[in-house]
């Protein structure tokens, strides 16, 4: 549904699907006049110890009567929001996504309306606490108890301009409307983001390790008009290349810029990939490929990671060589870029379109184990090589150098395979995606061979090493014994 409640759709390998915008869920303030808390007005109390606080240094909610601090994760997004002035923005708590207004003091379940009391510690030591604090469970405030950390509630006095900004008429625009949808797994909608996220993984990611998906839909003005230039960039681009080339598409990044984006966009939250093979630029990866984009995801203290499914407009795609210092297409006759026009992995937004090119959908939520975190993180990444061999697997390119066998379970020590044989055995019984890997991974083996040392060379070093050194005879004049 788009913002004013009508169907779209979006082109995705020549078929039509639903489109799941994501919407804002904040307003940057840079007045004080006009900070406005999202869910009722401010008092006296809590303007003064948002206008007098420091950076925060440590932030806590209230629960079960007492307060805690929040996850590494939340709150460096926390805080990142208040150095730009933001009172309002949204964070992931586990699994939930919470919106943190340090203007009311409040942290707010988007699905459950519940609210919780939020205090901070300011880099000074200074403690900002608010009078009355309520749990996620009360519907009414009750009076601050004792808890963790004991509340020195306005240790700063006011500025005089704070009076004058209380006493206002409270008209100033509303804060930003944010409906966020934690979709049903047994929804449609919910099947179809899985299936699209799972089809881009190996078969040892499965079901179990989506925790949650978010499906966002836009309310606020900004967001509306967002969504405008995005639909108008659709039509346009149809009519001038007879295919928009829309496509869904991933987007990895840490949990802080993936919310940014879904505040302001991707014109204004993301800076362009500076230094990747591909130029400089917006990088995403195609729908069925969401496992090259695991290693870009942070990972909370809770072992999860969140990555950004979004609407693409492409247009004509231009191949980008590795090593390119491209930002904007080369010509009117393009539009983006990619690595490889027949088999792509990865698509280029130039900044300069990704306001209009790129439109969020949903957010997926997964936690993968220790050990496959650490897998995916140690692949060697292609956007990042200016120098890459093509992971795609060719029997033409597989050389096999003597080393290179595999030992098979359940057989002799001594009975190996050669390991073009054993990949020709098996790539007609695993995916695309495991079978690239696997051919990845010999790659990445025939480098190592091919650095390591000779084995005679080997054998040779070593009994040089196991040779007694001569010893030099003294000097005839040396007569200090030494």
């Amino acid at each position: 549904m788009d913002p004013r409640g009508s169907k779209r759709t979006v082109e995705e390998d020549g078929t039509a699907r639903r489109s799941y915008e994501l919407p804002l869920v904040g307003t940057r303030r840079t007045s004080v006049r006009n900070l406005t808390c999202w869910h009722r007005k401010p008092d006296q109390g809590t303007y003064r110890n948002y206008l007098n606080s420091g950076l925060p240094r440590r932030i806590l909610y209230y629960k079960r009567g007492e307060w805690t601090d929040f996850p590494e994760s939340a709150r460096e997004a926390i805080i990142d929001g208040f150095r730009h002035q933001m009172p309002c923005m949204a964070v992931f708590l586990g699994r939930k996504v919470m919106l943190v207004d340090l203007l009311c003091m409040v942290m707010s379940n988007l699905m459950t309306k519940k609210h919780t009391s939020v205090a901070w510690i300011d880099e000074a030591d200074r403690c900002f606490f608010p009078c009355l604090s309520f749990d996620g469970g009360a519907d009414e405030p009750s009076e601050l108890v004792s808890g963790v950390v004991r509340p020195q509630a306005y240790s700063v006095p006011a500025p005089q301009m704070v009076t004058e900004v209380i006493v206002g008429d409270g008209n100033g625009p509303p804060a930003p409307e944010a409906k966020i949808l934690n979709l049903q797994t047994d929804s449609e909608s919910f099947a179809f983001m899985e299936k699209l996220f799972l089809s881009g993984m190996p078969s040892f990611v499965k079901p179990e390790n989506v925790l949650c998906i978010y499906e966002y839909v836009p309310k606020d003005t900004n967001a509306q008009v967002q969504f405008q230039a995005f639909d108008s960039q659709l039509r346009s681009t149809r009519e001038k290349r007879g295919n928009a080339n829309g496509k869904y598409a991933w987007f990895g990044s840490t949990t802080q810029e993936i919310l940014r984006i879904l505040t302001y966009g991707f014109g204004s939250a993301v800076a362009p990939t500076v230094g990747a093979a591909f130029g400089s630029g917006i990088y995403l990866t195609p729908y069925h490929r969401s496992f090259s984009s695991v290693n870009l995801c942070s990972v909370d203290g809770n072992g999860v990671q969140c990555m950004l499914l979004c609407q693409v407009i492409l247009g004509n795609l231009e191949q980008v060589r590795p090593g390119s210092l491209q930002n904007s297409p080369s010509s009117d006759d393009y539009d983006s870029g990619v690595d490889d026009r027949k088999d792509p992995r990865c698509f280029v937004v130039w900044a300069t379109h990704a306001n209009t090119r790129v439109h969020p959908r949903s957010v997926v939520l997964f936690k993968l184990p220790p050990n496959l975190q650490e897998y995916f993180f140690d692949l060697s990444d292609f956007r990042f090589d200016k120098n890459p061999i093509r992971n795609i697997p060719r029997f033409n390119r597989l050389s096999a150098p003597k080393h290179t066998f595999v030992s098979l379970p359940g057989h002799e020590i001594n009975q190996q395979m050669p390991y073009t044989i054993l990949y020709y055995k098996v790539q007609h019984h695993i995916s695309p995606i495991e079978k690239e890997l696997l051919f990845r991974h010999h790659v990445d083996f025939q480098g190592i061979l091919e650095a390591a040392p000779n084995a005679d060379d080997m054998k040779d070093t070593a009994s040089s090493r196991m040779k007694p050194r001569r010893i030099p005879s003294k000097k005839a004049n040396d007569s200090s014994g030494r």
